[in-house]
């Protein structure tokens, strides 16, 4: 964390110094590396959770996203660190939004389920309940620490949510299991399982129309279900700049 800090202070020392290409070059790369893994890793997520508002608020952070690349090309690098600062303050409230709603999910899932192994319990049924509950208490305390940092230290509060998504990412697998374990026809080993076992066992449960579950299982894994890759669409569909020649 102190090495983080160093960076950050530095990172940010270099935004009111020189304009030269080095260090306005060295402006933003760092912000650029954190903001395309915060950007990617919300996809599956605002597929699956978020309302026809939150995805319209996370294609306007893509455009701010490939702003800052298209600026960052033509070597405007104090454009480039605006749109940097841009997308992380957005992020920042997408993030907290599709949190809120992560976290409510995994835990109706999880009362639902526990009332449903109740005087019927496998072996499993209670270590993956514990085990559930247990990230789902850490992904909300990330998620406090997030809205409790500085207003202004962007990437701290970031990196704090992101923690949070994978923290409840691996929940939801957890609910999975549960579900595969007292209402599916699972094989032994549920933990063993890779991706298409898990997928194959879900459509041959609870089917494969309008199955939650498959939803969820494809966001758990940071990909998206029924809807084509929002990210990916955008990014494809991008056009570097030409640089012109003096």
């Amino acid at each position: 964390m102190r090495t983080f800090l160093f960076r950050f202070t530095s990172f940010l020392c270099l935004s009111i110094g020189s304009g030269s290409y080095a260090n306005g070059n060295l402006q933003v790369a760092f912000g650029a590396e954190e903001n395309y893994l915060l950007v990617r890793s919300l996809d599956s997520s605002v597929i699956h959770l978020g309302s026809a508002e939150e995805k319209a608020e996370y294609k306007e952070i893509i455009d701010e996203y490939l702003r800052f690349k298209s600026l960052h090309i033509q070597g405007k690098y104090g454009d480039a660190y605006l749109a940097v600062r841009s997308t992380q303050y957005k992020l920042i409230q997408l993030y907290d939004k599709i949190l809120t709603k992560n976290l409510d999910l995994v835990r109706s899932e999880l009362i639902l389920l526990g009332g449903k192994s109740r005087d019927k319990e496998k072996t499993q049924t209670r270590a993956f309940l514990r085990l559930a509950l247990r990230d789902a208490s850490e992904a909300e305390q990330k998620l406090v620490m997030a809205r409790n940092t500085r207003p202004l230290l962007y990437l701290l509060k970031l990196r704090e949510m992101l923690f949070a998504l994978k923290i409840l990412k691996h929940a939801g697998k957890f609910v999975i299991f549960l579900n595969l374990l007292h209402d599916g026809k699972f094989m032994e080993s549920i933990e063993e399982s890779d991706f298409d076992s898990i997928e194959s066992e879900l459509i041959r449960g609870f089917g494969k129309g309008n199955n939650k579950l498959l939803a969820l299982h494809y966001d758990n894994s940071f990909l998206p279900f029924g809807e084509e890759s929002i990210y990916e669409g955008m990014m494809t569909q991008f056009k570097s700049p030409e640089i012109k020649k003096d």
